[in-house]
């Protein structure tokens, strides 16, 4: 994959502190953020997902013993 490059301002001891973790990890710097800020929209794109499921949620509950019948009927 092909990559670009993007400025980032750090204060000095964040970005020091940042740089102590992503060498105990054995990861680069740019790796740690990349991970980071990645994981932090899935985050909001999970919580957008389910927030909209839960406002399309009709109520409707079925125990495991029927939709293990409904499953059976419908092969």
């Amino acid at each position: 994959m092909a990559m670009e490059a993007t400025a980032i301002r750090f204060a000095p001891e964040e970005k020091s502190w940042i740089q102590s973790y992503a060498d105990f990890c054995g990861k680069t710097f740019s790796d740690v953020v990349r991970e980071a800020v990645l994981e932090k929209v899935e985050d909001a794109a999970d919580l957008e997902a389910y927030t909209e499921a839960l406002e399309a949620d009709d109520g409707a509950r079925f125990s495991m013993e029927e939709v293990m019948r409904m499953a059976m009927m419908a092969e």
